[in-house]
């Protein structure tokens, strides 16, 4: 296929067919990336007939021809989280101005990082070259507005920074976390993929497959949370990397988090950045209320206990650094 009948099409899916990586398109035209997450966009493409009857499948090595003819948009920062901590809503305020292109929580991202469980073959230098082209291909310039690009990864994604580094040297991120006993609660309620037995590979957090089939559900969601923070630590020693608690939210997008990635803004867009963040951030027709209080006093015994055991220390860590970090 000639890459120039890929102009105005996003990649959506890597997946396998003959033991070979293939690409799923979608035909994105100017259509903004301003939904919560990538998926809920590319769901509403799908409703154009054009969508659903016309469909590019083709090689993964297609990309990087893409690749070749145009590197997207300059990628200005990245978000991590530990999930469940108003990192939507830094992503949710940043696509609020159309110069930014905000990709939030990708498949294609995914899929790039853990393509080594589906064939062992892959290379970490394969999944670096293969990073880079899914990241151009996203953050291809749909209208003359856009000129720069944001990616929130998955919370997982924390664990596989260095090879996002080694993709993307230099490029500023922050790691958005929040009080654990919270963010458990808020998966007791509707649990994350990422916090449920089968859906990925324990090995991404330290846990082989027995021992994680053998866990609590809580359990098994404190150490996923557990492995995404002590990466988060481990990896915050360097001058790409600033830490935010969920309590410094919105004022930190506009504050600390411009500053780290050297973002200006004049009156107008802060006018809409500041309507963004009244907002529910998953939920845009509701307004957000912080529930911080209400779940602090939902959280069961077993989950101050789980908490406690585990998780309040990394949390505790990452305050005493984040503090020093201003």
């Amino acid at each position: 296929m000639n890459v120039e009948q890929l102009k105005d099409w996003t990649p959506i899916r890597i997946y396998w067919r003959d033991a070979r990586p293939f690409v799923d398109w979608c035909c994105m035209d100017a259509t903004r990336f301003v939904e919560p997450f990538f998926d809920q966009t590319i769901e509403k493409r799908f409703s154009y007939p054009f969508n659903l009857v016309f469909r590019h499948q083709t090689p993964l090595e297609v990309l990087g021809e893409l690749y070749q003819k145009t590197r997207g948009l300059p990628l200005k920062g990245l978000i991590f989280h530990m999930s469940r901590c108003g990192s939507t809503l830094v992503s949710q305020m940043l696509a609020s101005l159309e110069r930014n292109v905000v990709v939030s929580e990708a498949g294609p991202i995914d899929m790039a990082l853990r393509s080594n469980f589906y064939d062992p073959s892959i290379t970490e230098e394969m999944r670096v070259r293969w990073l880079r082209w899914v990241v151009a291909a996203l953050g291809q310039r749909r209208n003359n507005a856009e000129e720069t690009l944001f990616i929130k990864t998955d919370c997982w994604h924390m664990i596989y920074l260095p090879l996002i580094e080694r993709a993307f040297p230099g490029v500023p991120w922050v790691f958005v976390y929040r009080n654990p006993v919270e963010v458990m609660v808020s998966h007791r309620r509707r649990r994350g993929g990422q916090v449920i037995q089968g859906v990925l590979q324990p090995e991404i957090f330290g846990m082989n497959f027995s021992e994680a089939a053998h866990m609590s559900p809580d359990e098994y969601c404190e150490r996923v949370l557990a492995g995404i923070c002590e990466a988060a630590l481990k990896f915050s020693d360097n001058e790409n990397a600033l830490l935010i608690n969920y309590n410094q939210l919105p004022e930190a997008v506009s504050g600390e988090i411009a500053s780290h990635f050297q973002l200006k803004f004049d009156d107008g867009e802060r006018d809409r950045m500041s309507s963004a963040s009244r907002m529910d951030a998953k939920n845009s027709v509701m307004t957000f209320e912080d529930d911080s209080v209400e779940k602090q006093r939902a959280a069961t015994d077993e989950v101050w206990r789980l908490a406690e055991q585990l998780l309040e220390p990394l949390y505790e860590r990452l305050e005493a650094k984040r503090r020093r970090q201003r």
